[in-house]
């Protein structure tokens, strides 16, 4: 019986996603021959709905094979996890629509190894939440100092650990090191370390904490080397950051910390307390996210700057938008990086397309599914009410 339920989980979810991709994918593949502006803006519903699903789908299937049948108890965390591979094997469909390129076996050991890393903070705290004792003490300290200490590994360098201890980072190549040596000379700053990382898509990302670089093995290959090297000049520009913008990001990246004192604070002052923890939480992560707006406005002057050709950083950024298929115009004004459209312009580039419309927040299917849940929800609880 438990195996017939880890599988009812795992298929329901799985078919759930698959159907979510198959959905969202219709008006996407239907414009085939549009600009890639107007692909990415129709694929962009899609790809978020894909992700939450990866949140509701695990806790929808569970409770409502709890609702439907009460009497079998089961163990809510194989069933969960059962419904969340599902839920990700689902969403390869429209990975492998997106990158054509990628293979089965390659996609899932980088998702299972990614989506660890990103659960593992999500993980960290709800361990943080259950095992915080009901009375403020020693324990509250000690589980708080856990927290604390997992959350700023990661971002001292366990990340990144666990990234090349898997294979997904390298060294890097003769070629990125040149690039990153020649770009930090420009920036008259000593050149970080840099690893090369493998996938399917292009990217560039800065570790402020830990003074390092990694680009992608296939950004080096769809941009030129002076290309790169004015993405490679955005990222030096993170890099050198304040201190005081450090200090930021690291106390933005524990943004879900005031939630683990969630029930000594309930214990301590009553249901009153709930609104504390969620809206410092709240407060953390739209600080950060202003933050990161912010530095990235300031690297891309940076990167802009110290271009060795005009329209050189502007090309390179509308390259890594087009082959990642990333709308050129947000869904909203609230995301970490301002609009590519706005980006090229006050790079000094006019792009030749035009304005593109916002895409959708997310699909039909998505919005069905998020109203599914809560009802779901609310039924299960209004249940577990009605026993009592």
């Amino acid at each position: 019986m438990a195996f017939l339920d880890l599988a009812t989980h795992f298929a329901g979810a799985c078919f759930l996603a698959w159907f979510a991709c198959w959905i969202g994918l219709r008006a996407w593949r239907c414009q085939a021959a549009a600009h890639w502006t107007e692909r990415a803006r129709l694929l962009w519903p899609a790809r978020v709905t894909a992700g939450i699903n990866l949140l509701l789908l695990p806790v929808m299937v569970d409770q409502t094979r709890r609702l439907l049948f009460p009497e079998r108890t089961g163990w809510w965390i194989a069933d969960g996890l059962a419904a969340c591979l599902g839920a990700l094997l689902g969403t390869y469909p429209l990975a492998r629509s997106v990158f054509p390129e990628l293979r089965f076996r390659s996609w899932l050991w980088q998702t299972a190894i990614l989506c660890s890393l990103w659960g593992s903070v999500w993980i960290a705290m709800l361990a943080g939440v259950f095992l915080m004792p009901v009375k403020l003490g020693w324990g509250t300290v000690g589980v708080a100092g856990g927290y604390l200490a997992f959350n700023l590994a990661l971002s001292w360098g366990l990340a990144v650990r666990v990234l090349r201890l898997v294979g997904l980072l390298r060294p890097p190549d003769e070629t990125l090191e040149r690039i990153v040596a020649e770009s930090a000379a420009r920036a008259a700053m000593p050149a970080p370390r840099a690893w090369l990382m493998g996938g399917v898509q292009a990217l560039a990302f800065a570790l402020p904490t830990t003074r390092q670089l990694v680009l992608s093995k296939r950004l080096l290959e769809i941009c030129t080397e002076e290309e790169a090297s004015a993405i490679c000049a955005h990222e030096l520009a993170h890099l050198a950051e304040s201190k005081a913008t450090l200090a930021g990001r690291v106390l933005g990246s524990l943004s879900l910390f005031p939630l683990i004192f969630m029930v000594p604070g309930i214990h301590a002052f009553g249901f009153g307390f709930i609104p504390v923890p969620l809206l410092l939480a709240f407060g953390l992560s739209w600080f950060v996210r202003w933050l990161s707006r912010r530095m990235e406005r300031r690297a891309d002057q940076r990167a802009a700057g110290s271009q060795l050709h005009e329209g050189v950083y502007a090309r390179a950024l509308e390259k890594l938008y087009r082959e990642n298929q990333i709308p050129a115009v947000n869904v909203n004004n609230r995301q970490t990086h301002p609009h590519l459209f706005d980006r090229l312009l006050a790079a000094g580039f006019t792009p030749d397309f035009p304005r593109p419309k916002a895409p959708r927040k997310m699909s039909v299917i998505g919005w069905l599914y998020l109203y599914a849940f809560w009802f779901v929800v609310a039924a299960r609880v209004d249940a577990l009410l009605g026993r009592e």
